[in-house]
């Protein structure tokens, strides 16, 4: 009788296990910067259709309302801070699928009075890139609002563009001429304004030669404002309406003064606005450059991604803590590769890279240069 031996099954030797697993290392080394690019491609995509959505709206309001919304900030008299009660978000939600929220704000108050405080704490997506991967939802600050109420988002949403509220770039050699006193400098108004004097009209040199926001994301810290939420401070508080601007005085029933913890520690102020809140008026911005480069001709640094690297600055050049060193207060994004978008008056987007000229960054921010267009490849 005949006995059939089981057949014996031979497995894998060590070495070509070895070899399998290196075969796997490398195609993992070689697809996963693509799968990376890929992602980053798909974010930057959504930030761009942000951004547009943003123009669209800011474009709609000024249809409907005749008016451009307010950038949130600006000066008057002898160089003296004024600022819009409302942020240009806040009045732009109504024409960017944000009815619900516009319902919940009160526009003659601002938004740190508590009938304002819980819509204020809403993170809307369209207000964000999804590249900037460093901002923790921490950095809004404390809603008091949200956490008396038992919100499960318990801060203030964020907003990661700023609205153009001017330059004061010089036309000659691009340095940084600031306005002092009865001295204007440099200082040339973008094309929205704070009291909402502008309109289509206003970009003399045409809508699609003018930014009214940029990127700026990645702050890695809350930073204060320099200007005071109070009355009386350094600053004048303004309510606007049907294109009619009118000072916030002592007494008037719709103000409320900013009150800690819900507002930080201001810039050379106790208590200050929070630019890097949707809801804030100080979200805007101008468009000056990097500290520590206002006085270079040539500027060896860009304005666009100022001092991107290191993350944070350093001490050699300026900190992020510093207002308008990296993302605190101009341009920036973290996109890989460099270059932030803007949003344009005619509702278009342009991405721009960081070796924009200085001048031509002037040009997109002042709206009535009267100046030949410089080309920028958008």
């Amino acid at each position: 009788m005949r006995h059939l031996s089981p057949s014996i099954r031979r497995g894998f030797t060590l070495v070509e296990l070895l070899v399998v697993i290196a075969i796997i290392g490398t195609l993992v080394g070689l697809l996963l910067p693509a799968v990376q690019a890929a992602r980053e491609a798909g974010r930057k995509s959504q930030c761009s259709n942000h951004v547009k959505q943003i123009s669209l709206g800011c474009l709609n309001y000024e249809s409907a309302v005749r008016r451009y919304p307010t950038s949130g900030e600006g000066k008057v008299g002898a160089g003296l801070d004024a600022m819009n009660v409302n942020s240009f978000f806040t009045q732009i939600l109504a024409y960017i699928e944000q009815q619900n929220i516009a319902n919940q704000m009160n526009l003659k108050m601002p938004y740190w009075a508590p009938a304002n405080q819980l819509a204020a704490a809403s993170m809307i997506s369209t207000f964000v890139c999804p590249t900037n991967g460093i901002t923790k939802d921490e950095y809004g600050g404390t809603n008091s609002a949200a956490v008396a109420a038992g919100a499960s988002f318990k801060f203030y949403g964020q907003t990661h563009y700023m609205p153009v509220a001017y330059t004061d770039l010089s036309p000659v050699d691009g340095t940084r001429k600031k306005w002092s006193g009865t001295n204007m400098g440099s200082y040339k108004q973008g094309l929205l304004s704070y009291d909402q004097s502008t309109k289509t009209s206003s970009a003399l040199d045409g809508t699609s030669k003018t930014v009214i926001f940029f990127e700026d994301a990645g702050r890695n810290v809350q930073n204060g404002g320099k200007r005071a939420p109070l009355l009386g401070a350094n600053t004048v508080w303004v309510r606007t309406s049907g294109g009619t601007s009118t000072p916030i005085v002592a007494g008037d029933a719709n103000w409320v003064d900013g009150m800690t913890p819900d507002m930080p520690v201001g810039d050379g102020v106790a208590m200050g606005t929070c630019p890097n809140r949707w809801a804030d008026p100080d979200c805007a911005s101008g468009v000056s450059g990097a500290p520590w480069q206002e006085s270079a001709v040539p500027r060896t640094t860009s304005i666009i991604n100022n001092t991107k690297t290191p993350m944070g600055g350093s001490a050699a050049t300026c900190l992020w803590t510093q207002n308008n060193c990296g993302p605190n207060d101009e341009p920036f994004s973290m996109h890989s590769g460099g270059g932030c978008w803007g949003g344009l008056a005619d509702g278009s987007v342009s991405f721009f890279g960081d070796d924009l000229d200085v001048q031509v960054l002037r040009q997109l921010s002042d709206p009535a240069d009267g100046e030949a267009p410089l080309n920028y490849g958008g």
